[in-house]
């Protein structure tokens, strides 16, 4: 028995000898052939590593068999990661290098040799990094396409995007590291920006850095092209409508793109043929994009306004569409050295629409929707229009201080406005929309001894919309990083931000009552807000800690410290007062600021040679939208039944967020990642009924804004990556999240002073829930040559594909009562203390883009497919709350909706629930043809 123990023993170690190898080799300099010492090779996500010797030499013993991403580095070379090292079992692998010299710092000048990793295994957050070559193969128009299709995304309307269970404004949108968010209008997003003016998109949904704030969801950080050192250029266009405009998978799409860029021309060729040699190397890159349609309704429906009108850009000029968007973008890179690089920037983007999604933040309560106005489907041209126009200007500097120290300073200037408005009428044009009889008359009792006309379809046929809106924002900020390495394994930034805002909201509600409507809000305010930061990245031979703090600032202003102040202000409570002062700090000039500290923590651990774990723990804070602060401060203001007033002692919204997450790479081409994340979402803002009791208004019932939600976010992510050489890569996903709080919307306090909603204590599910999503994404290269056989006929073509299931939209069950009406109708009604509680019909399409190359000479162009919801898949996004899918006629309904079969005999009539936004998107197909050199 010993003898086999003896021998088994023996045999476990000759295998386990079998199956380390050794890396080793020499690191010199390229220029002079000189020996490096002390430069580090890691094999990236394991603790093997070394420093080569005074002659250059290193040797990695003990290396477990596989195939490895090796980084080789020292401060003032640029970075070489060699990419599927193999080590086999009892051999030597040779690794020379020949280190470049730069004067950037780390991670500025990365050299890949080989095949690009598919994860990085140091990364400490949930990021998902999309190249301009992935971009370019999906079937996308600007940013919020390519984010909607990241795990942890869920998308609910045409611009509604929650990031792991949070509310659509909690993300973090910036341009180049530069914030472009519009705070007003409620959307998250403010700058549009063409997919092909993308280098490349990150989206990071967990365990974001402390140099990124005021996000409590996630962050999209864009990082858009350059000119490079010789001429390119493209020119894309796309269209749906072939001839048969009639067709309901017709939109009448036109979409034109169009991008040049290289060296600048007159500093680098006409005034050096003149004698004139300035210093530096000047590269422009130039955009522009134009994308027309009137596919708001998704295609089933096809009449539109006649034409729109923009009351604040050039009037009909650049709205030939229902939905219009252009941007263009201008960017100048100067290298004065190698040392020293200048950058600047211009980007516009206009978008002009019906689509009410434009606007989240009303004055008066509005019933979320797809953004079809389906009451004035008669009368379009006065429906509501919006025109949206972002600015943006940056100037930038980069400067390396040394070897190990570099510093990046941008100047911005951002200004954004959004105009909605009685599709370019001014308020006091309006007139109350009505719905008059029409032919032909609807009669009812017919038989009886009294013949009645029923009063209308419940679709307006004269007047206007409701609202009448403009704001604007104008913001100068200032943003510095200064990054610096102790060495080649600690990596320290700290950062400043200021940003110095004007803001002007004008917003009139029923604007044909009174001079300035039944209801209004008017206020110019001049906020200002910022952050410090300061984060550290440590890598401990091979395990990274990467840890920071952030202190988020903010002054609310004098407009907010004189209404405090003010004791005209009923509105602001004695309590809230002192409450302001105490949790308020006192500036130099008097002005008041809150602030508040955010830590961050993220580890990533290698628990094998193939395996990866990390953890990430953070708080997050956002501060409160502005209505939520200014809203009808001024006395001034008029008043309706159920107006809302700012509260100027809002705290910040707050996330304290938990994830863990497994890297596992089975090979270099395939990788699984499985994350598991929790968020604690507190001081959410909601809105309350309070009585203020004052002489001059009797005791009035109130309504305000106070950090009293909650919510709790958790979900489970699993997504793999697969690539076979060049002709194949795909990606699967798999999400199970659960969204619960104690409501959906800060507006929930309105609903209930109103009676429309019960009030509940208890946490319910959230209305963007969706528990279950998966996504499949397989793209197939045919290079020149594949077939053997009819080479560039045959081949050079690419093909992709996505798939998508989602749990249905959640809703309120109506339940059938037992009544039954004298016409035959049975009685639907709610089920109190069941909101939310039910999913509705599932989602589901196929999406396909195939693009077939060619070459003639120096000069390539495309011909191209894309087919949005192949199997014509209809998807519900308004949901009939009996059935839990789109209403379909003969359909039973609740009570208190319109049914066509029992048709509503007395004023005021809703109309028939056959919204055409009730369904996403039908087929629709898209030829294309790109030109490039």
């Amino acid at each position: 028995m010993t003898k086999l123990f003896f021998i088994f023993f023996l045999l476990t170690c000759s295998l386990i000898a079998q199956e380390i190898g050794i890396l080793s080799g020499k690191v010199v300099d390229a220029k002079s052939g000189e020996a490096l010492p002390g430069v580090n090779i890691i094999l990236k996500g394991t603790y093997y590593g070394a420093a080569t010797d005074v002659n250059g030499n290193f040797v990695i013993n003990n290396i477990s068999v596989g195939s490895y991403n090796v980084d080789v580095s020292l401060i003032g070379y640029k970075t070489f990661q060699y990419t599927e090292t193999r080590i086999e079992a009892n051999k030597t692998t040779r690794l020379d290098v020949k280190l470049e010299e730069t004067v950037l710092t780390l991670e500025q000048d990365v050299v890949v040799i080989g095949a690009k990793p598919l994860m990085d295994v140091e990364d400490t957050q949930s990021k998902t990094t999309i190249s301009r070559e992935e971009i370019d193969k999906l079937i996308v128009e600007n940013v919020q396409n390519i984010v909607s299709q990241q795990a942890g995304v869920i998308v609910t309307n045409s611009n509604e995007l929650h990031i792991r269970g949070g509310r659509t404004y909690e993300n973090a949108f910036m341009l180049d590291g530069v914030s472009v968010q519009d705070p007003i209008s409620g959307t998250g997003f403010g700058l549009q920006l063409s997919a092909s003016s993308i280098q490349e998109v990150e989206v990071i949904t967990g365990g974001y850095n402390a140099e990124y704030g005021q996000a409590t969801s996630g962050v999209v950080n864009v990082r858009t092209r350059e000119g490079g050192d010789d001429y390119s250029g493209t020119l894309t266009f796309k269209t749906d409508n072939l001839g048969n405009s009639d067709s309901y998978h017709v939109f009448n799409t036109n979409v034109l793109e169009a991008n040049l860029s290289g060296p600048e021309p007159i500093t680098t060729y006409l005034l050096p043929s003149l004698g004139l040699q300035i210093p530096g190397i000047l590269t422009f890159f130039t955009s522009f994009y134009s994308g027309i349609t009137d596919g708001i309704t998704q295609g089933y429906y096809k009449p539109t306004a006649s034409q729109l009108i923009s009351s604040t850009f050039h009037g009909t000029t650049f709205a030939p569409r229902t939905e219009n968007g252009w941007f263009w973008l201008l960017k100048l890179n100067y290298s004065y050295s190698p040392t020293l690089k200048f950058n600047y920037s211009f980007n516009q983007s206009v978008n002009i629409s019906q689509n009410t999604q434009s606007l989240q933040s009303n004055l008066e309560y509005v019933e979320p929707s797809p953004g079809y106005q389906y009451t004035f489907q008669n009368i379009l041209d006065s429906a509501a229009t919006f025109t949206h126009n972002n600015i943006y200007n940056t100037i930038g500097v980069t400067q390396t201080l040394n070897s190990r120290t570099f510093y990046e300073a941008k100047f911005n200037y951002f200004y954004t406005t959004l105009r909605g408005d009685a599709n370019g009428l001014y308020y006091d044009e309006y007139t109350e929309p009505e719905d008059i009889v029409n032919f032909p008359i609807q009669y009812y009792n017919i038989n009886g001894d009294t013949i009645g006309v029923i009063p209308g379809d419940g679709f307006w046929d004269v007047g206007n919309t409701y609202n009448w809106h403009d704001h604007y924002v104008e913001e100068f900020s200032f943003r510095a990083d200064l990054t610096s390495f102790f060495d080649e394994m600690n990596k320290f930034k700290a950062g400043i931000n200021m940003q110095f805002q004007e803001m002007q909201v004008v917003d009139i509600y029923k604007p044909w009552v009174g001079d300035l409507g039944l209801n209004n809000d008017i206020y110019n305010v001049y906020p200002a807000l910022g952050a410090l930061y300061a984060q550290d990245n440590i890598n401990f031979g091979g395990m990274i800690l990467n840890f920071g703090l952030r202190l988020d600032y903010w002054f609310p202003g004098s407009y907010v410290d004189d209404a405090v102040q003010d004791t005209n202000v009923v509105t602001i409570p004695d309590e809230i007062r002192q409450d302001y002062i105490e949790n308020t700090y006192e500036w130099f000039n008097g002005s008041r600021y809150k602030a508040r500290l955010s830590p961050r923590l993220g580890v990533s651990h290698p628990v094998s040679d193939n395996q990866t774990l990390f953890f990430s723990y953070g708080h997050f804070s956002k501060w409160p939208k502005p209505q939520f602060v200014y809203a009808k401060l001024n006395p001034a203001s008029a008043q309706s039944s159920f107006q809302k007033f700012g509260n100027p002692n809002l705290d910040p919204e707050t996330t304290v967020a938990y994830e863990l997450g497994l890297k596992t790479q089975f090979t270099p081409d395939d990788v699984l990642t499985v994350t598991a994340y929790y968020k604690d979402i507190y001081d959410y803002v909601s809105t309350r009924a309070v009585k203020i009791t004052s002489s001059r208004l009797s005791a009035e019932s109130f309504i305000t804004y106070v950090n009293t939600d909650y919510a709790r976010s958790r979900g489970l992510e699993v997504e793999f990556k697969k690539r076979i050489g060049r002709w194949f890569n795909g990606q699967a996903s798999f999400v199970y999240a659960i969204v619960t709080g104690k409501s959906s919307s800060e507006e929930e306090g309105v609903l209930i002073a109103r009676g429309d909603l019960d009030d509940s204590i208890r946490e319910e599910f959230l209305s963007w829930d969706r528990p279950v999503t998966v996504a499949l994404s397989l793209n197939f290269y045919a290079s020149p040559g594949t077939f053997g056989i009819g080479e560039n006929i045959l081949d050079d073509w690419n093909l992709y594909l996505r798939g998508f299931f989602q749990s249905g939209k959640r809703y309120t069950p109506a339940v059938f009562t037992g009544t039954v009406e004298p016409d035959g109708r049975k009685e639907y009604e709610y089920v109190l203390g069941e909101r939310f509680t039910q999913i509705g019909e599932d989602w589901f399409y196929i999406d396909i883009n195939f693009e077939k190359y060619f070459e003639v000479s120096n000069f390539n162009f495309s011909l191209f497919i894309e087919v949005n919801n192949v199997f014509d898949t209809q998807n519900s996004t308004i949901l009939n709350p009996v059935t839990g899918k789109a209403y379909e006629y003969g359909d039973d309904v609740p009570s208190s909706w319109n049914d066509p079969r029992y048709p509503d005999l007395q004023a005021p009539i809703t109309p028939y629930p056959f919204n055409p936004a009730r369904y996403l998107t039908t087929r629709n197909m898209k030829f294309g043809i790109t030109f490039s050199f």
